[in-house]
């Protein structure tokens, strides 16, 4: 088997890189239109983004006063560790934190994150591609691929699974490491990975494995095995191997110790809400179709979307993206290629979750994949790895086209053009947040004078909604209330115990959760439930009434838990 020699790294210009990120604005502007109109107020649903724009203002609320109390956040009070209950989205929170303080607000700082992480992950790869294939035209193609990939709009709502502007930096890196073992380089591989789990674990998770595969990918080939008289004869440079498994080894390290206090925080709630049950794992194992299935939303498949696929198993690449592919692993072989084809094959089976090879050995001995609900969200990393194979791709039809530098710039013009026209979606629905709170909050806050932060609780209380976690960003009380990706045991005992509220049994369980304030939300009701639970309460000896708003068409009230009345 004939294997072509991998070319000495080129890396890009700054010049260039800053050339792509501009590029990248303008086209992700265009992607997700509307959204740059709406940076301040909209989102594309009212669940997830709304969760994630609560992560990130609390983080951003709490670190300078508190950060050793960061991930006891004010929902599920009185449970500890309930940041942990979800994606924290750490890094992006203490980035743009500075925009909240200034006053810009937990949509704006959202909408930041969201559209800074398809940028960025664009130009993470251009990064990597233009420096392993010394070509800025393969760069830039590559850059598209994975900053576009169907599966972000399948996801848009999804902040943390846009979060994947670290995982080109980690492999750029690992390919330094490989190459040299520099300490530079080495301590950037630690940070690179660390920083990935700190914006989304799901991908930290996933980055793991997929490292090692990749690491040991380029690692073998510098080993002979020869037959010799008396047996067979491993050779090569063990101290340069030994070199870099030490390099490995303590980039290792780097990240365990920066990821350390983030990874007690989920092990400890892992301890309240155990982890996911492996039939639960299993409903979100990627099938074979779901690789042609793309987004609902996606302009030129749509009249296919219902063929194949459906919620969290739409994984189609693009075709342009798997041609182009298909093209860099077409003989003769390199190394990286061939690394980067067996990681293609492994992100492949690791997405198939227990359908699959390797996801079951990695369950039962790697401890943190046992919080991961969606198998097939590793399709991710198959289109990261298409995008990178790409690059190789369109470099060698660019050598194909000749020499001429225009001849080349047009075949990348041409393969973008057609990338772009492949992945666009219809114009994205939007739903516009409320950017000042009810003023019933006011209420709650004059009434509760200079106290210290009291607990509320918000009904209807088992609404799935984080609304009032959003509403919590302008006054910070703690909940009762929460919405997250697990729920506490005593959060569900409770949904049972408020069925009646105001009945004894819903007294009784708001005095043990230390609730001082009763919302009762009209918006959320219709009108003859609303009506009835604010006669009742008005009933209570134990309810002290305190105000009534007007908000969205309906009334919110406000009552005061009264402590020693019966």
């Amino acid at each position: 088997m004939k294997i072509e020699h991998d070319r000495l790294p080129a890396p890009p210009s700054r010049s260039f890189l800053l050339a792509v990120l501009i590029l990248l604005s303008f086209l992700t502007a265009v992607m997700t239109y509307p959204q740059v109109f709406h940076m301040r107020d909209g989102v594309n649903d009212r669940g997830d983004p709304l969760l994630n724009a609560w992560a990130m203002a609390w983080v951003a609320h709490q670190l300078p006063i508190a950060p050793a109390r960061l991930f006891d956040a004010n929902i599920f009070y009185p449970e500890r560790h309930t940041l942990a209950l979800s994606e924290t989205l750490l890094l992006p929170a203490v980035v743009l934190a500075p925009v909240q303080w200034a006053g810009g607000g937990s949509i704006l700082a959202y909408n930041l994150a969201l559209i800074g992480a398809l940028i960025l992950s664009g130009v993470g790869i251009a990064l990597l591609v233009g420096e392993l294939t010394g070509r800025a035209e393969a760069a830039i193609v590559s850059a598209i691929i994975f900053a576009f990939l169907p599966f972000r709009f399948d996801h848009y709502p999804h902040l943390q699974l846009q979060q994947t502007e670290f995982i080109p930096l980690a492999l750029w890196a690992l390919h330094r490491v490989v190459r040299t073992a520099r300490r530079a380089d080495v301590v950037k591989l630690g940070v690179f990975a660390a920083c990935q789990f700190l914006s989304c674990v799901y991908f930290g998770v996933f980055l793991v494995p997929y490292l090692a595969v990749m690491a040991a990918s380029l690692l073998i080939p510098d080993f002979r095995l020869s037959r010799v008289e008396g047996g067979l004869l491993l050779s090569g440079d063990f101290g340069a191997f030994g070199r870099r498994i030490l390099g490995l080894a303590v980039a290792a390290a780097i990240a365990l110790v920066i990821v350390a206090p983030t990874a007690r925080a989920y092990l400890l709630a892992s301890r309240d809400v155990g982890q996911r049950a492996a039939a639960e794992v299993a409903i979100g194992n990627a099938r074979l179709t779901d690789y042609l299935a793309p987004g609902e939303n996606n302009v030129l498949y749509q009249p296919w979307a219902s063929r194949f696929g459906g919620p969290e198993h739409r994984l189609f690449p693009g075709l342009v993206a798997v041609f182009l592919a298909a093209v860099a692993l077409w003989p003769p072989w390199s190394r990286i290629r061939i690394a980067y084809g067996l990681a293609l094959l492994f992100a492949f089976d690791m997405s198939r979750g227990f359908d699959g090879l390797s996801y079951g050995w990695l369950y039962d001995n790697f401890l943190p994949l046992r919080a991961i609900r969606v198998p097939d969200r590793m399709g991710l990393m198959v289109g990261f790895t298409l995008a990178v194979l790409a690059g190789y791709g369109v470099d060698r039809l660019s050598a194909a086209a000749g020499s001429s530098r225009s001849r080349r710039v047009l075949v990348a013009a041409i393969l973008s053009a057609l990338i772009l026209f492949e992945y666009r979606s219809h114009p994205l629905g939007l739903t516009i947040v409320p950017m000042v709170p009810p003023a019933v909050y006011q209420d709650l806050l004059r009434d509760r004078g200079d106290a210290p932060p009291v607990a509320i609780v918000e009904l209807p209380f088992a609404q799935e909604d984080p609304t009032f976690m959003y509403y919590s960003t302008f006054h910070w009380q703690y909940l009762l209330n929460g919405y997250s990706g697990f729920f506490t045991q005593a959060f569900l005992h409770l949904i049972t115990d408020l069925n009646n509220f105001p009945d004894d049994t819903a007294m009784s369980a708001l005095r043990r959760h230390i609730a001082r304030y009763v919302v009762i939300h009209g918006e959320w009701l219709n009108s003859s439930e609303y009506e009835r639970l604010v006669a009742a309460a008005n009933r209570r000896p134990d309810l002290k009434f305190v105000a009534q708003r007007q908000w969205q068409g309906a009334r919110i009230s406000l009552y005061r838990v009264l402590y020693g009345v019966r």
